[in-house]
């Protein structure tokens, strides 16, 4: 059985691609927990603006909300400073040139036809497409616009050490109010919540439409290494 395999291998039948690791432990781990800390922040933080469960007198829910928002969104944080390391400075994949955004506009064009099915392939990118890159980065500025409204919204110690209306509180005076700070933090959370359903149906529908297990890797690591 196995020569009569090898010999249809050999006759012009495509062989079996063999996966290729695209992600490894470090970045499939910070991946899992910014994806956790983003689900998290979104709970509690509808929570905290409308509380959608109602507690007694002595219930300690909203207490708990707002730990579990602020461990949350130090995980976010933290889970962000160790990606813009990685990516300068991973043995594995320093990735950070595929962020270049003048190298990258000129390609968006492309993969953006190609999203639209109006093209039937695109150019061959590394690990990011154009779009993909930018939304990233669009990303990263959303977690730094979140990070800073929010410790600005907050009176109390970040991290038992620093006061946050000394440190922060310039940001409700820029805009104007606490009240429109507190506005733009919940605005920045739409974002994120409009980021993950359009994240999540392009990671399906590329990994659909190409085959190469793209969706999957982020799980595993691997996916197959298909030209298109």
């Amino acid at each position: 059985m196995k020569n009569r395999e090898c010999l249809w291998f050999e006759a012009g039948y495509p062989k079996p691609l063999k996966p290729i690791l695209e992600w490894n432990w470090a970045y499939i781990a910070d991946h899992w927990v910014r994806v956790v800390a983003m689900f998290v922040l979104i709970i509690t933080g509808i929570f905290i603006h409308t509380p959608f469960i109602s507690g007694g007198p002595d219930s300690s829910i909203m207490s708990n909300m707002r730990f579990f928002h602020f461990v949350a969104a130090y995980a976010f944080i933290i889970g962000l400073v160790i990606r813009v390391y990685m990516a300068f400075f991973s043995k594995f994949d320093a990735d950070w040139r595929d962020f270049g955004i003048m190298r990258n506009l000129v390609n968006v064009p492309d993969i953006l036809m190609w999203y639209l099915f109006l093209m039937p392939e695109h150019k061959k990118y590394r690990r990011y497409n154009p779009l993909q890159a930018y939304a990233y980065l669009g990303v990263a500025v959303l977690i730094i616009l979140a990070a800073i409204t929010g410790f600005a919204i907050y009176h109390g110690k970040i991290l038992l050490l620093i006061d946050s209306q000394a440190a922060f509180g310039w940001v409700n005076h820029l805009l104007g109010s606490e009240s429109y700070t507190r506005l733009l933090h919940i605005g920045l959370m739409w974002c994120f919540i409009v980021f993950m359903v359009i994240h999540v149906y392009l990671c399906v529908m590329n990994s659909l439409v190409k085959g190469d297990e793209s969706f999957t890797s982020i799980f595993t690591g691997y996916k197959l290494p298909v030209d298109h």
